[in-house]
């Protein structure tokens, strides 16, 4: 019941207003946080790596001298930039009336700055993990899907870090299949693992069908599932055919595992995820890696961390007891094979559940056209928690709204007129890729189970 039912009472008391806007987001992306950010230019960024020492060698000076046109194997890779976009627009009305805390929780321009800089930062995460397709996850079931009508669909954790409502999605038989821009479905809403979708075509969609983001056709930045694949567990005819495209001006065949990477699949279904991360370190030692990241889906983290509970064979905990204090079960572990220490294990819930990656973080850059300093938040390294919303209260620029190209990576213009005044279109652009510099001292696995089809890069 309310304070008095009294009306001549209640005309008199106020309405009481927390300050401040809470986040309901999920966490961003602590990988991305981590990799190191390089501003380029130029029509492409070029970089040359060697590959093969050649066979010019022998106790026999002639067999030697035979062979010596075969020394040295070198590569350019030639790194194409991708892009993403996110767009918002606001009135002048909206600004106005958001310049104080006595009109609005916060600015308008700052709220809608924060939403835009989110929507960014969630879609590159995506895109860190993924082969430039605006790919997702998988679907494990097949759809009906019938032209304006609402369906439910069931997406994975990790796909469904990398959506919002409002989201359009595409659904394709392989990563690269060709896109149609007339046939997509908008989501509606998100309840757990169910999203509700309503398709703009008629179509059954069926099971281990690749989502994609929109208007992603080739265009996202390249992430980690292009320079270190796993596709059909590099195995038989289709990885024969993926491995010899050209890929930055390399065709990779003649090298797989230093032109593309390091790759470990488990001996079999009960092989512990440790012994796996631990035969994937050892094949990277082995070719000089210094690695210092070890990153999984936090799903199959807590497989890692129920094995840590039973043995220290391999990991011990090394969190300091400050942050045992301060945090809930473990959040930083120690891998050690030999002399080589991994210090961090990051849990990255947009990282697709199934694989994991063992990195040296020197080999691995972003590497951008525009000022990347919004691609990070304010969150340390893997610590919990998530950015405050009002951070941005202040960068919406709403003094200058017709201001043009700020801050590097922001374009404002004006908008379409409305009947409440000018509008005011803001766009963060982006253009560049992720880079690995050095495939052969990074490496992905899969996690032990008794089927890969459904995890994210299995498939061309």
């Amino acid at each position: 019941m309310g304070i008095s039912n009294d009306q001549a009472i209640t005309a008199i008391l106020k309405t009481w207003y927390k300050d401040g806007v809470e986040n309901l987001l999920f966490r961003n992306s602590p990988v991305l946080k981590k990799i190191e950010k390089t501003r380029v230019e130029g029509k492409t960024q070029n970089f040359a790596a060697l590959y093969g020492r050649g066979g010019a060698v022998s106790s026999n000076f002639n067999t030697a001298k035979a062979n010596a046109l075969k020394a040295s194997k070198n590569a350019e890779f030639s790194v194409q930039p991708g892009r993403l976009f996110s767009v918002y627009s606001m009135t002048a009305a909206e600004v106005q009336a958001s310049v104080s805390k006595r009109g609005a929780y916060m600015k308008v321009a700052g709220n809608k700055m924060f939403a835009a800089t989110e929507a960014f930062r969630k879609t590159l995460a995506a895109a860190l993990y993924g082969r430039g397709y605006g790919e997702i996850g998988v679907t494990g079931s097949s759809y009906n899907f019938v032209t304006s009508t609402a369906i439910d669909i069931t997406l994975s954790d990790d796909a469904i870090m990398k959506i919002d409502v409002g989201s359009e999605l595409v659904f394709k038989s392989t990563i690269a299949a060709s896109e149609n821009a007339s046939n997509y479905a908008t989501v509606n809403s998100i309840n757990g693992n169910t999203v509700n979708v309503t398709p703009s075509y008629t179509a059954t969609v069926s099971s281990g069908s690749i989502v994609c983001i929109r208007g992603s056709q080739g265009n996202m930045p390249v992430g980690l599932d292009g320079w270190l694949p796993m596709v059909a567990t590099r195995s038989g005819s289709t990885w024969t055919g993926y491995i010899d495209d050209d890929f930055f001006g390399v065709d990779r065949s003649t090298a797989a595992d230093r032109l593309a990477g390091a790759f470990y699949l488990p001996a079999s279904n009960s092989e512990k995820v440790s012994t796996a991360v631990q035969n994937l370190i050892r094949k990277l030692r082995r070719q000089g890696s210094e690695a210092d990241m070890i990153i999984m889906n936090d799903a199959d983290f807590a497989k890692l961390a129920a094995e840590i509970e039973t043995t220290n064979t391999y990991f011990t905990a090394t969190s300091t007891k400050e942050k045992k204090n301060a945090s809930v079960g473990i959040s930083e572990v120690s891998a050690s094979f030999s002399t080589n220490y991994i210090e961090n294990i990051i849990d990255d819930p947009y990282c697709p559940k199934g694989k994991f990656y063992v990195l040296d973080s020197k080999a691995v850059e972003l590497w951008s056209y525009t000022n990347t300093d919004k691609v990070d938040d304010g969150i340390v390294d893997n610590n919990p928690g998530k950015q405050n919303v009002e951070a941005m209260d202040n960068e919406g620029k709403e003094n200058s709204p017709y201001g043009l190209i700020f801050d590097d990576y922001l374009n404002v213009k004006s908008g379409d007129d409305s009947d409440d005044g000018p509008s005011t279109q803001v766009s963060l652009l982006f253009y560049g890729s992720f880079v690995v510099t050095n495939p052969s001292v990074c490496g992905v696995g899969l996690i032990p189970d008794s089927s890969y089809t459904g995890v994210l890069g299995y498939t061309l």
